[in-house]
């Protein structure tokens, strides 16, 4: 009954042992796989960026507003570091927003789902030129495109450049929903291609309106 006792004892150290390193295992796993996450979300940015032949400076997203609908983030770079008021805002997988705001080390960046957000676009097939709006929803509204416009679900909307704040041709979202309105302009919602909610990494343009001036 001893050696069953002294077993069991020692039965139970190994066993608390082997959860100690399993749990060791499972958050260096855990990490691994967030930091491969990460280097793909930040070599896609930097590809952006080195498409775009703009300068930037690299950010993180370190808060959001309380209110979810308002759609405002902060970022870890401000005047200091050269951010200006109304410099564009991207990520990996297109438009984020602008920045709205700017302390030493600190920005507020108005999302473009923000309800008042707008954004000059065009859509990538047909070229017909409208804006695009924040509704404070997850969707975005395409404005003062006619009725007589064939507009399709899953065109491509890109910016157009025209209102002196983004570069033209960067991709924002797909065209979820296109229908005749009650009046001359069609109600067209967008969905962004990037996920607001899940939004990290950022770079912020310093010289769009000096680069559409050239």
């Amino acid at each position: 009954v001893w050696h069953n006792y002294v077993w069991m004892v020692g039965a139970r150290a190994e066993n608390a042992q082997l959860h100690q390193s399993l749990n060791r295992f499972m958050m260096m796993k855990n990490t691994y796989e967030q930091t491969q996450r990460e280097n793909f979300r930040l070599r896609q940015l930097l590809a952006l960026n080195e498409a775009l032949s703009l300068q930037s400076i690299g950010a993180r997203v370190i808060a959001r507003t309380p209110n979810y609908l308002s759609n405002i983030v902060y970022i870890d770079r401000g005047s200091e570091d050269g951010v200006p008021i109304d410099a564009a805002v991207i990520s990996g997988d297109g438009i984020v927003g602008r920045v709205i705001l700017a302390t030493k080390h600190q920005a507020q960046v108005q999302l473009i789902t923000n309800p008042d957000a707008s954004v000059g676009v065009i859509l990538e097939r047909t070229r017909t030129p409208g804006v695009l709006r924040g509704t404070g929803d997850l969707l975005l509204e395409m404005v003062y495109v006619a009725n007589t416009e064939q507009v399709e679900v899953g065109e491509s909307v890109l910016s157009s450049g025209l209102d002196g704040i983004y570069p033209k041709g960067i991709p924002i979202g797909k065209v979820v929903d296109s229908h005749k309105g009650k009046g001359v302009f069609r109600t067209i919602k967008v969905k962004p291609r990037m996920d607001m909610i899940r939004l990290e990494e950022v770079s912020v343009l310093l010289n769009v309106a000096e680069s559409g001036k050239e």
